[in-house]
């Protein structure tokens, strides 16, 4: 279904790069009336993965207060379905979202995989997080999955490894690797052990796993600790990340570690042993949520996204986890961009505008996406942070990372 959009709004909105080009000021020839956009949220809002599902939704709702208050006559309207973190109940609920219309989705990490063959069929554009790691290989115009986004800074790909990898290479040439089950963990694992060879060939990474349900991994982190390793990279967010937290305070192993952006919230980063404090790094994170100065201020997009998250979740202080909105309010922010470019809010049509090579804006930066590029935001806009700190004002303190 196709819908007129006002390029007068447009043009009236700083976020808009290529919708302006020839407008002198009035409308597409269209009726003067509103645009709603639907987008559907698929994921864990309750259950053991529900703090991040959480985030992701308000961040999303975000969005939609951003949009709405920057982009007259536009609206956005959110239809959200709780997997309780299941994934198998993800296609299900897409298939519902995709019979009420909607023109994009959002999905959370362990939601996303499941639903690529579906997304195909419908021609829905759907985006996450650290989600698509698990198929970005399979994920462009000339591969399997065509309708795969993501507005994840540094949660998959590539950049989200490096930096990771090498601020525990910096430690010793032994490096102590933890996932667990998932198909997040998995993944990661996966992409580290390739990239240390091509990258770090004199690294060796010892390895363990444990289950996504499991309580306690003591017996895993007790044999990468007897490998010699000084240093640990940890591939697990939500409860297993706690219960890993927990863990390492119960061995008493303090080794450099380096994890993901869920340590930075306050229900695992109160979790890190004394020893550990100063030495453990986390992300990568998005240049505009990270500065070198405790205390200091997010600018532009970034702020607003901060003042309305926060605004969302009633709350004042902001940690690293709460960056996770920014990637769905980002989403939300994208799609409206794609729509008005494309002057429709048929789904096929965003995801068509989508992949054009143009620049788009949100709170995490620039986004460029291609044919089969689908993780917008490159490595140079991404750092990494110390979780022990506060980020109470939306800036997180920069880690210092050596690279050996």
């Amino acid at each position: 279904m196709k819908r007129r959009v006002l390029l007068a709004a447009v043009c009236s909105a700083s976020l808009v790069l290529a919708a302006c080009g020839d407008d002198k000021g009035g409308d597409s020839g269209g009726t003067g009336g509103s645009t709603t956009i639907t987008i559907g949220f698929v994921g864990a809002l309750t259950g053991s993965l529900a703090p991040s599902g959480q985030v992701a939704l308000v961040g999303l709702q975000a969005g939609a207060e951003y949009v709405q208050a920057k982009y007259p006559g536009t609206k956005i309207e959110i239809k959200q379905k709780d997997t309780k973190g299941e994934p198998t109940a993800a296609v299900a609920a897409t298939r519902e979202l995709v019979q009420d219309k909607v023109s994009a989705i959002w999905f959370t990490t362990e939601a996303f995989p499941p639903v690529q063959d579906f997304l195909n069929s419908a021609k829905v554009p759907g985006a996450t997080a650290g989600g698509i790691g698990a198929v970005l290989n399979d994920v462009g115009d000339s591969k399997r999955y065509k309708y795969a986004f993501s507005t994840g800074a540094g949660t998959s790909g590539d950049t989200s490894v490096e930096p990771l990898l090498s601020y525990a290479a910096s430690a010793g040439d032994t490096v102590a690797m933890l996932d667990d089950s998932s198909a997040f963990g998995t993944s990661q694992s996966e992409r580290t052990l390739s990239i240390a060879k091509s990258k770090f060939p004199n690294v060796k990474i010892v390895k363990e796993s444990f289950p996504s349900t499991a309580t306690d991994v003591t017996a895993q982190l007790t044999k990468l600790k007897d490998s010699g390793a000084k240093s640990l990279i940890v591939w697990s967010y939500g409860a297993p990340l706690v219960a890993t937290m927990n863990s390492l305070g119960k061995l008493g192993w303090n080794p450099q570690m380096s994890g993901v952006l869920g340590i930075g919230d306050p229900s695992v980063s109160e979790l890190i042993p004394a020893g550990m404090k100063t030495t453990l790094a986390a992300g990568p994170i998005a240049k505009t949520f990270v500065s070198s100065t405790e205390g200091a201020e997010p600018t532009g997009m970034a702020a607003e996204f901060v003042k309305l998250y926060l605004k969302a979740k009633n709350k004042d202080t902001f940690n690293a986890l709460d960056t996770v909105g920014a990637m769905s309010f980002d989403w939300a922010l994208l799609v409206v961009q794609a729509s008005q470019q494309a002057k429709s809010t048929d789904p096929d049509e965003i995801k068509k505008a989508l992949v054009g090579q143009s620049t788009f804006e949100g709170a995490n930066g620039k986004y460029v996406f291609g044919p089969d590029k689908r993780i917008g935001i490159d490595a140079d806009q991404l750092g990494v942070f110390v979780p022990a700190k506060p980020c109470t004002k939306g800036m997180c303190v920069e880690a210092s990372i050596g690279a050996k």
